[in-house]
Order: C-alpha cells, then structure tokens, then sequence
C-alpha cells in the first residue's frame, strides 16, 4: 500500500499566529480543521534556522550541520523527493522564490517536475524582478542603498508586486500540475512552499481589512516594508512606533491568512484529483520570525528565541490519530514519519542516513536547534565554525553561543516570552543542558570529519583512476 503525500511548508510562519494553538485572530481556519482531524505537535522546534539550514531536515532527513556547515542538501544523503521516487512515486515540487531552494542547492533532486520561480520564466518578468536584477548595480554605500532601497519597495507596495510568488499563484501552479493528469497506478509525491508570512507583505486589501481598522495605503504598506528590512538588515533606527508595530502585525496577520487560504483551494482540488481520504498531509514552518519580540525583524541564526524555532507542525491523512501532541519534537522527524505513513510495512521505505525518528516514536532526551552563527550566506563563508545551540527539555532551555560566555535560560512555562534569564540563578539545571549540547555538539563534529574524510578518499581515488595507477 502506498498513500499520496502532500508536503506543505511555509516560510517564516510562528506557531504562536496559530488558531488551533490559541491565538484569537481569524488567522488559519484551514489549519485549525487540519488539527481537529488529525495530529497537532504544540512544542516542535525547527532544526536550524533560517531556510538553508532548517531545510537540510525537512528534504534532507539531517540535522543541518551534522555533514556539512555548507548550504544545500547533503550530496551524500539521499532527498526525500528521491526516496519517493524510489518507491515509485510521481513527484513534483513548487518553491515560491525562495533563493535558497533552487537546484543550485541540490533541492530539485528527485522531483520529476521542479519551479523554483526564480531560475524559470514561465510567468515573464515583473517589476519586483527587474528591481532585484538591477541590486548589483547600486554602489556600496549605506545612504545610497536605503534610498534605492526606499524607492524599490515604495514602487513594489504601490504596484502590488513583490519578489516572492504570492500563495494564490503558487496554489494554481500546483493545481495545473495536478489536474493535467493523474496515473492511477503510480502514488502522487507533492511539495509546496509558501513564503507570504515572509516579508514584505503586500496582502490583498480585503484580506488586511479583517485584521486592520484604519486605513492603510501602498504608500504606508511600503513604508513599513522599508522599515522591518532596515531593521533587518540592521541599518534602520532602532525605534518604532505602536501604530506602525500594529500595522505590521496586521500585514503579517493578513499574509498568513492568504496562505491558509490558498491551502484551502489546494486542499480541495487534492480531494477532487487524488482524494483526501487517500492522502497523507503534512503541514510545517521552516522557522518562525520575529515581530519585535526581542527588538529586532529576523529570522537570522543570530538569536534562538521561540519566535523563530517554534513552529507550527500538523499531519492528517490514513492512519494518522486525532491527537494533540505537547511533547518537543524537531523537523528533522517529519521525513521519516513522511515516509513511514505513506508506505506502512516497508520497512526499507526510510534510508539509513536519515537521522530522524517517527514522530510517533516515544521521546528521550531534549530537542535541538543549532547553526553556525559566524555563517556568510551572501559569500557561503562558513566563518569559524563555532555554534549557538538552544537544547530544549522542557520546560528549561537553554541558548548557548560557543566561544563567548553569552548563555540563556528561560523556564517557558513560566516565562513563555524568555525575558527572565535565569543561567545565573539556576546554575545546576543549566550544566545538565551544557552537557546535552556538549555531546550533541561533539556528535555534530564527528559526523563532519566522516564526511570530509569520505570525500578524501573519493577523490584520491578518483585522481588515481585518472592517472591510472589503479
């Protein structure tokens, strides 16, 4: 027996914007059914944060440094498109513009159909791309960039374009793919990324009406878009207004509810093509965000706060139990529980070099999340190497920055914002967690070294073929 899958993520979405986890803005109605139907995860944590780290789990099936600190998937590891395809799946993936999953990056392996949006020109070529295009023309100085920077965006928000492929597209994309022709004797492999929770968001005016009273312009729209970048990018003033932070919560709010919009339609035409009944459907966020939390607009592996690594995590489908599950688990078990649901009884259905468990597999142990804080994605400079690490067992977690003394620990149950650090005042819970993040940190290294050492060895080989000593 094997079962559709349908593998829905999206960019930058926090758990915490959740209906079915209590929030009380109309922000996922789509989502919340899923989670009354089938099993809702309130305390799963992505691997790695931002996209080309926390991605190496949720196609790659591994933590995302334990082969490499580079960007991509593992050449090494098998993707899960792959796996499927080796079951004898029909597979296609859908990236809404995200730069960091294209086949530049190993994404498209496995997928008989791959659109990255950004590699293709299927749909020609707007405003918003030939604005990115012209981004190394502008000289390198701080006042000249914001200003380019402020007349882009304003001319993006005024025309209602931005550099992501908007949720209703990307759902029509994947609808095309669907309707053009189902084989009734192969089983149906299907990703889609959405990115509208990432910003700039340029929400329809009728979907920011449910979750702004006042009046908001493009003009407005792109204002704010110039400020959260800047904030971003760290060139912005560190100030900001309540209004303009309301403002921004409502776009943020209005973006989500696009996307579970377009989930919906795309639900709907599953159930028309492949039926729902027949279908495994897995819903997670690559990272979250944060929305001033902690001062900042980021989702950049500088900080490991619960707006950025808890994410929302739901699966519906045959066999799948209506449950609400507390206990922490990492996106890094989300394939192998893919692949487990979709061919139950194969037991060679997970490869071997995937390092997640079942989802559904008892828990031992704490949860992690860790990446390279000193890593250059614009010149792929892993930097020194050194990690920050959050271990989390609940309720303690613990944040720690290698190299410095800068640890923190926050008891969420009580502190559920972390803005009580307690490493000083509760120094015997914080060494248990060192010593988890020791070990898991050591266990990192040494997958690494078996990795670079297999690489040496491949390619001494392959020299001494050339040469033809052996």
């Amino acid at each position: 027996m094997r079962r559709h899958v349908l593998y829905i993520t999206v960019d930058s979405v926090r758990a915490d914007r959740m209906g079915y986890l209590g929030y009380e803005r109309p922000t996922t109605p789509t989502l919340d059914g899923l989670a009354a139907d089938g099993t809702a995860w309130t305390r799963a944590m992505a691997s790695g944060i931002p996209t080309y780290f926390s991605f190496k789990s949720l196609l790659g099936g591994v933590h995302p440094l334990s082969r490499t600190s580079d960007l991509g998937l593992p050449r090494e590891v098998p993707a899960l498109a792959e796996t499927f395809q080796k079951l004898g799946y029909r597979t296609a993936g859908f990236n809404a513009g995200n730069p960091w999953l294209t086949d530049a990056d190993g994404y498209d392996r496995g997928f008989q159909t791959f659109r990255d949006f950004l590699t293709d020109d299927q749909d020609g070529y707007g405003l918003a791309e030939r604005l990115r295009a012209l981004q190394r023309f502008v000289p390198d100085n701080d006042l000249v960039r914001d200003w380019a920077g402020r007349v882009a965006r304003t001319g993006c928000a005024l025309t209602g374009q931005v550099p992501l492929e908007p949720a209703e597209r990307m759902t029509a994309a994947a609808t095309e793919w669907l309707t053009d022709g189902v084989d009734a004797d192969r089983p149906t492999f299907l990703w889609i990324h959405y990115m509208d929770p990432h910003y700039p968001w340029v929400p329809p005016a009728e979907l920011l009406e449910q979750f702004y009273d006042e009046p908001l312009s493009r003009l407005d729209i792109g204002r704010l878009w110039h400020t959260v970048a800047g904030r971003h990018e760290g060139t912005a003033e560190r100030s900001i207004s309540e209004s303009d932070l309301d403002a921004i919560d409502a776009l943020y709010d209005a973006e989500l509810r696009r996307t579970d919009d377009a989930i919906g339609d795309l639900l709907a035409v599953v159930d028309d093509t492949l039926g729902l009944s027949e279908t495994v459907v897995a819903v997670a966020g690559d990272h979250g965000t944060e929305l001033a939390d902690h001062g900042n607009f980021s989702h950049a592996p500088q900080s490991l706060y619960d707006e950025v690594v808890r994410v929302p995590l739901l699966l519906r489908g045959p066999g799948v139990p209506s449950a609400t599950m507390t206990e922490p688990v990492s996106l890094v078990d989300l394939p192998p529980t893919l692949l487990n649901h979709a061919a139950p009884g194969r037991e060679d259905a997970v490869p071997d070099a995937f390092e997640g468990r079942s989802l559904f597999e008892e828990r031992d142990g704490p949860t992690f999340t860790n990446v390279t804080y000193g890593f250059n994605p614009a010149t792929r400079d892993g930097g020194t190497g050194e990690m920050l690490t959050a271990c989390l067992e609940w309720p303690w977690k613990l944040v720690d920055r290698e190299g410095t003394n800068e640890q923190e620990l926050y008891h969420l149950e009580r502190d559920p914002e972390e803005q009580r650090n307690l490493v000083t005042e509760r120094s015997t819970v914080r060494d248990e967690l060192q010593s988890e993040i020791e070990s898991h940190r050591a266990e990192t290294r040494r997958r690494q070294r078996t990795v670079v050492e297999k690489y040496r060895i491949r390619d001494r080989v392959a020299v001494l073929h050339q040469e033809g000593a052996i």
